[in-house]
């Protein structure tokens, strides 16, 4: 969902339903308040893995990382008000990002490295930085889930194809970034964060 629109993303496209009418796609519905379908019309012909609603609209495809805007930072998306541009060229995996407060975490094409995409002020959109640059191996198994936890702090898990996990201890306001290894006597198949009353999310 994003400002009172239900998003699509398959192949190089992207729909936007109409604006508070969730499963109304109607075409033929014109001015601002109609649907918005959209091609990415640009680079090379990419398959979309993921949507992301922060400040802007972000989509993960295979070669980039799309940041989808209006003309103007406070103006909604329109039919007539929209416009597409590659925030990053990482590439991303098929692999759901996660959202973070304003920033987000995807992982990157080779299913190998974690990045964080940024608002950067200097250029009014969003960029990404690799979250795994000071251990690049580990990870390096692949990953297959992220999930992400607030509680006690900030801690994004990564379940990994070998059955084991990588966690990420991250808090950047305090400048903390530390990963730690995750392995039971078994194998970990998915994960999944429910917030709790008390102090530490399960």
């Amino acid at each position: 969902l994003y400002e009172g629109r239900l998003a699509w993303a398959g192949m190089d496209k992207i729909i936007l339903s109409e604006s508070d009418g969730y499963e109304n796609f109607n075409d033929l519905v014109e001015g601002d308040a109609g649907p918005i379908i959209r091609n990415i019309g640009e680079g090379p012909v990419d398959d979309i893995h993921w949507l992301m609603p922060l400040q802007r609209l972000l989509a993960g495809a295979e070669g980039s990382e799309l940041s989808i805007r209006s003309n103007s930072f406070d103006e909604p998306l329109t039919p007539d008000n929209y416009n597409m541009k590659a925030a990053s060229t990482q590439g991303s995996a098929p692999i759901g990002a996660v959202k973070i407060d304003s920033n987000g975490a995807f992982v990157e094409r080779s299913g190998t490295r974690l990045y964080q995409l940024v608002y950067n002020s200097d250029t009014y959109d969003y960029s990404s930085s690799d979250l795994t640059r000071l251990v690049p191996d580990m990870c390096e198994v692949g990953i297959v889930k992220i999930v992400v936890q607030r509680h006690p702090d900030t801690r994004i898990h990564c379940v990994l194809e070998d059955g084991t996990a990588a966690v990420l201890i991250f808090e950047p306001d305090e400048d903390v970034i530390c990963w730690i290894d995750v392995t039971t006597d078994g194998l970990i198949e998915d994960a999944v964060v429910l917030p709790q009353q008390e102090l530490e999310d399960a």
